[in-house]
């Protein structure tokens, strides 16, 4: 290697460095901002009473909501604001009545004479319990004005009626206003609590006009009139012992006074929630617990997140990496762990459900349908698991949750070939989600015939069931993100990559039509690439499709190719070298568009011109030296432009290419001849520097030629010769033999 591509060189591993740091330092950022965006929010958007929630506000870690505290004074304050009712009673109907029948029975006593004087003595203790005497009864029937004095004590008595009497005004202390409910029709109206006025007053006040208006009246006869007018006054409002009972124990209950501790996770304030004074309480005591903990908590997260990115770096890039087939992609697999720490943030966020909705099988199913690569992106999920712990709820519990349902989604997303495959990881891992909510409240419930008694009684299926739902919505979730993940890194999915598997394909077709030799050479390619890709492990799906189009660009020169000859005259004899050149080279170029053109993800078309990097045509190389002996041939104008494999993908389909040429010209394909075919074109490419830019390691290498050797040697077999082949065999010998002789 020159200077300068030493220098340019370490230049662009400082610049991938470079960028992968500042990848990762955005990452931590994200990370640690889930963790507080609740805080944040509160800190710089402080909610007010009438507001709707914009969030759903969760308890980060346990604490002790004290309701008697908080509540207390505020019940008080409710209590005391809240105005006494009163139920309207028509008292004063029946009692103007009480006054007329006593009235009517008074003159028709008085008409009587003195007969008249017993039955109004045993009247007033019938119906009123006065007892009066002999004289008196004589007194108030021989009343010549007696009829206008009923008269004018009724009236006097209807007039204090009008006001609003009650007998209780004890629930009134202290109250400016109170509540009437008149029942027909019924309506409430409000008063003052100067407008009412107790029984006590109401009959004083009574006595007191009485007095005023007829103080010449005997009083021996105005007296006893009187007491039977006071007697008949009775209350017009009723205080509602059941109704007020009841408003005050909804005050109660709107202000409960015992300690709730909240757990890890469970929610204060659902999302688009209108905000009243317990809310902003509990909000409060939450922001309150969360910086009384914030020194203790934030260096702790911090460093937990630190140190698991840089763990998680160190395990791809020194231990897995030097051990496997090709570096990881951190951009695509950092982009994916940002999307889902964003959209699980968002299912807390934005739902007022339980944290096991969060929809975390996103992240291995992403990864398996975009790269396939087991170890990694198990690390990826395990980095996933104890970062979204940290903003859920920060125990170990949830972390396993996740970790149990991150797993069973890579066990079985391996072999999804269509869409509608997707379901069956998701079903799965919304059924593991469901097991694990059910073991977590398993372990409270003891054994035997109480455990049983207490799941009946546990609300577990709501929990389970979002559980289940979350790990089913990843499927469609999934589905919604691929296309957009696609879009923006050089990947592509298993569903694209299967689509393009189909040999119906249009290109596959036109491929077969126009150059049946090439087709038969991709299909054995296709073969031994598949293989070799499952026994490093490698893409095999992706080296599968990349054999089928990687020689499509013949198509349009294919008989200027050998394998589409069939015993013709070759093209190339009437041309020079450098034209025959151009038009191999050209076959690259061509077939890069037409994939493209026909919409083969780019992934697969770079394959195109990668499987021959910038090899030499050595056919036509030496062939233009032999046409110009005593010119300088340039070498560079023989090789193609490349670029070189960028992965090990890319350098298998180089091998088997050559690899699957160079096994139809030998005469003996034994054992032995197949290997040392195989070594020396790997051998060839390694000393041209065509593996430079591949991480292929010597011991991929090895197993590359153990698998080839065995692919090939059984496709090579020989069968046991027919009867009727070992004689055309004979008989060919024998005129052999003759001609010889001859």
């Amino acid at each position: 290697m020159s200077y300068l591509e030493a220098v340019s060189s370490g230049a662009n591993i400082f610049r991938v460095n470079k960028l992968k740091l500042l990848l990762n330092l955005a990452f931590i950022l994200i990370a640690l901002s889930t963790c507080y965006l609740e805080d944040i929010y509160l800190f710089f958007r402080a909610p007010k009473p009438g507001e709707t929630a914009l969030l759903t506000f969760r308890s980060q870690s346990s604490f002790d909501f004290d309701q008697k505290e908080v509540f207390k004074g505020l019940r008080d304050a409710a209590i005391a604001r809240r105005t006494p009712i009163y139920v309207y009673s028509p008292a004063r109907a029946s009692a103007k009545n009480g006054m007329e029948d006593f009235t009517t029975a008074v003159l028709k006593f008085q008409s009587q004479g003195r007969t008249g004087r017993g039955a109004l003595i045993g009247y007033l203790k019938k119906e009123f319990g006065m007892a009066i005497s002999w004289d008196a009864a004589m007194r108030l029937l021989r009343y010549p004005d007696l009829k206008n004095l009923l008269a004018g004590i009724v009236a006097t008595r209807e007039s204090i009626s009008q006001n609003k009497i009650t007998e209780d005004t004890e629930p009134l202390r202290g109250k400016k206003a109170f509540r009437v409910l008149y029942p027909d029709p019924i309506r409430i109206n409000a008063f003052s609590t100067n407008d009412i006025i107790s029984l006590k007053k109401a009959r004083f006040a009574l006595q007191e006009m009485v007095h005023q208006l007829f103080w010449q009246v005997d009083p021996r006869i105005l007296d006893p009139i009187l007491q039977i007018s006071l007697a008949t006054l009775q209350p017009n409002l009723r205080y509602d012992q059941k109704e007020n009972d009841r408003e005050i124990k909804e005050i109660m209950q709107r202000y409960p006074l015992p300690v709730i501790t909240y757990r890890p996770g469970e929610v204060l304030v659902p999302f688009r929630k209108v905000l009243n004074e317990k809310d902003l309480l509990l909000l409060a005591a939450r922001q309150e617990a969360e910086t009384k903990d914030l020194y203790n908590h934030f260096p702790w997260i911090l460093f937990i997140i630190c140190f698991s990115v840089l763990l998680y770096n160190l395990l791809l890039s020194k231990i897995f990496s030097p051990y496997r087939r090709i570096e990881p992609p951190y951009q695509l697999f950092l982009s994916v762990l940002t999307l889902t720490l964003l959209v699980s943030k968002a299912s807390l966020l934005f739902t007022p459900y339980p944290v096991y909705v969060m929809p975390f099988a996103i992240l291995p199913l992403l990864l398996v349908l975009l790269h396939q690569e087991k170890v990694p992106i198990t690390f990826t999920v395990i980095l996933g698991a104890i970062l979204i712990s940290l903003f859920s709820c920060r125990n170990l519990g949830i972390f396993l949750f996740l970790m149990f349902g991150g797993l069973v989604a890579i066990l079985t997303s391996f072999r999804i070939h269509k869409r509608s495959h997707i379901l069956i990881p998701a079903l799965l891992v919304g059924a593991t989600n469901a097991a694990m909510v059910l073991l977590s409240q398993a372990s409270s419930w003891g054994p035997g015939w109480a455990s049983l008694a207490a799941a009946s009684n546990s609300p577990l299926l709501d929990p389970m069931g979002w559980a289940f739902a979350g790990g089913l919505a990843a499927g469609p979730l999934v589905l919604l993100l691929l296309p957009l993940l696609e879009l923006s890194w050089h990947y592509t999915s298993t569903f694209k990559l299967n689509k393009f598997s189909d040999l119906q394909q249009p290109l596959m077709v036109e491929l077969l039509t126009k150059a049946p030799g090439t087709y038969q050479h991709v299909m054995t390619a296709a073969h031994l690439a598949s293989a070799l890709g499952e026994a490093i492990g490698a893409n095999s799906l992706l080296l599968r499709v990349a054999a089928y189009y990687h020689d499509i660009g013949k198509t349009a020169n294919p008989d200027f190719y050998v394998e589409n000859l069939f015993g013709k005259k070759s093209p190339h004899d009437a041309l020079p070298a450098r034209e025959s050149t151009k038009i191999i080279m050209d076959h690259v170029k061509i077939g890069k568009k037409i994939a493209l053109e026909a919409g083969l993800p780019e992934i697969v078309a770079d394959f195109i011109p990668q499987h021959h990097g910038t090899l030499l045509i050595e056919y036509f190389y030496d062939k233009a030296v032999k046409e110009n002996p005593e010119a300088v041939v340039n070498q560079e104008e023989f090789r193609y432009a490349g670029p070189k494999p960028q992965s090990v993908e890319a350098a298998i389909l180089m091998i088997v290419d050559a690899v699957e040429a160079t096994s139809r010209t030998l005469e003996e394909p034994t054992r032995a001849n197949l290997e040392a075919m195989i070594r020396h074109i790997i051998l060839n490419r390694i000393t041209d520097g065509q593996f430079d830019e591949c991480n292929l390691s010597t011991r991929e290498i090895a197993t590359i030629i153990q698998v080839l050797v065995h692919t090939l040697e059984a496709s090579f077999h020989r069968r046991v010769e027919y009867p009727w082949q070992h004689k055309e065999k004979n008989e060919d010998q024998k005129q052999e033999n003759q001609k010889e002789s001859a």
